[in-house]
């Protein structure tokens, strides 16, 4: 259950050389004003302003039957169980973002719909619950190695006597080993607008998308992927020289943000900057191969294609710069096996086990060591 926050970046391999200061922004002013695209200064009167976490009466009503009399604890307990058993059901829908209210009533959202919704009602029950990033590893086509998507999920939590209790759209697919981070609510909220701002992009109403982007660096102005976004719209309607500010203060706030790097690389090679463009281009590959979830990825395309060595290789790499990803140790143990080296197949399985922090996740593995103790080596990735 992915958010997407940035879009598709195409990243151009050039060779190794010193890494370029990235440039700050002449002017963001014009780029926040939405002048090229508005046709005047945007007031802040026009921006969308909802109330994302608002309760309708019938959602009250049903709230107020939620095991009665309860504590928070148990009332929030009762809710999860009446969600699990289709009492109220929402289907997961990637394209809409939606406050809590019509999240509801539509049945329908996506990861951060449902977020919304959830936390309005635990609140209304009287638990403890607030917004939880967790930074779903980037994604590189298996078809161009060059494009990668980047996504940011949110799920809730909540804190109580009992402990701590993840709330998520779906939790079989909730992965704890993940990086994550406690969201206020205007954080939220801004990745509620930017969201909005993304639909509406992809829709071609560019006029509404910047209302929703601009609201949402208006709630949190240091957030990177905001202004990413921003130089997405900006060169979508064609404004490049208010892309490449937006972009730029992208790096301002986040040398290493691989997407406006990109977007850098490609805007001044379009543009015949082309010297530029090769800055950038290093730029990028630098860190993307400094990333271990493109190593990772890498390592699968050569298992895959049965060059096992070279799946060695990523995955060592990979491991050394964060070995605490249960699927590194997985896909290390069929390398592995497919080596020949079964002590260390067997190493890695046990090491992507422990690591491991979900039943459907646990038990793939524990079917897996068993195979091996059995002399059963064949495997499916």
């Amino acid at each position: 259950m992915r958010t997407p926050l940035i879009f598709l970046a195409l990243l151009v391999l050039a060779g190794c050389a010193s890494l370029p200061e990235p440039e700050p922004p002449r002017d963001i002013s014009a780029v926040l004003s939405g002048e090229p695209i508005l046709g005047q200064p945007v007031s802040i009167d026009r921006l969308p302003d909802h109330d994302l976490l608002a309760l309708s009466p019938a959602m009250r009503d049903y709230l107020a039957g939620v095991a009665p009399g309860a504590r928070p604890d148990a009332r929030l307990a009762a809710l999860i169980r009446a969600f699990g058993q289709q009492e109220f059901a929402v289907q997961y829908d990637a394209n809409s973002t939606l406050g809590a209210s019509d999240t509801y009533h539509q049945q329908r959202g996506n990861c951060l719909a449902f977020t919304l919704m959830m936390v309005a009602m635990t609140r209304q029950l009287g638990a403890d619950a607030y917004f939880n990033e967790v930074d779903v590893p980037p994604v590189w086509d298996s078809a161009e190695e060059q494009t990668f998507v980047v996504y940011r999920h949110i799920n809730m939590v909540s804190e109580g006597k009992r402990g701590r209790r993840v709330v998520d759209f779906n939790l079989e697919a909730y992965d704890p080993v993940y990086d994550q981070r406690r969201l206020s609510d205007r954080q939220a909220f801004a990745q509620f607008y930017s969201n909005r701002g993304v639909e509406l992009m992809q829709a071609g109403d560019i006029e509404s998308a910047f209302l929703y982007l601009r609201k949402a660096i208006d709630l949190q102005p240091a957030s990177a992927d905001l202004w990413s976004n921003l130089g997405a719209l900006y060169s979508r309607a064609g404004h490049m020289n208010e892309a490449e500010q937006s972009y730029r203060q992208t790096l301002l706030l986040d040398s290493g943000h691989l997407v406006a790097t990109s977007n850098l690389e490609r805007l001044y090679r379009a543009d015949g900057r082309t010297a530029l463009a090769d800055d950038y281009a290093r730029r990028a590959r630098y860190h993307r191969e400094r990333n271990p979830y493109y190593l990772y990825q890498q390592a699968r395309y050569a298992f895959e294609s049965g060059e096992y060595q070279e799946a060695r290789h990523q995955l060592k790499r990979a491991l050394w710069k964060h070995g605490d990803d249960h699927r590194f140790h997985f896909l290390m143990a069929l390398t592995s096996l497919r080596l020949g080296d079964v002590q260390d197949s067997r190493e890695h399985f046990t090491q992507a086990f422990l690591l491991a922090d979900n039943p459907s996740t646990e038990n793939a593995y524990a079917r897996k060591l068993r195979a091996i103790s059995r002399g059963e080596l064949q495997f499916e990735f």
